[in-house]
């Protein structure tokens, strides 16, 4: 019996491991595709711009923990960055992107104050 045993789970083995690596794979590809449908507010930022600055010490600090934070994840990046690929040009600083699924769904451009912001991000 014991050799029954023995040629039954060397025989499993491999199928179990094809099985694991299968179910990894597919929660690896889930992962994918809901970061793919995630929306993110992409900022688009420079260092030299006073408004950029004024958001930070208004804003910033203390989006990530807002609902709207939670919702919308930031994501700074440059004028120049690759991640700006595919959505309209972006002329003044700051400019945020609200994107959802890799497609822009709504845009804020520069930053006259905070009640301006929340408003326009509602």
């Amino acid at each position: 019996q014991r050799s029954t045993v023995r040629a039954f789970l060397m025989l499993m083995m491999p199928i179990c491991a094809v099985l694991v690596t299968a179910a990894q794979a597919g929660e690896a590809k889930s992962l994918e595709i809901a970061r793919a449908e995630a929306t993110t507010l992409i900022m688009v930022d420079d260092p030299a711009c006073h408004y950029c600055r004024r958001w930070n010490k208004e804003v910033g600090g203390g989006y990530g923990r807002t609902a709207e934070g939670r919702a919308a994840p930031l994501k700074r990046v440059g004028r120049d960055s690759k991640a700006l690929r595919g959505f309209a040009p972006v002329v003044y600083t700051p400019t945020f992107i609200l994107v959802r699924g890799g497609r822009e769904i709504g845009r804020i451009t520069g930053y006259p104050g905070q009640l301006y912001f929340w408003e326009e991000l509602s």
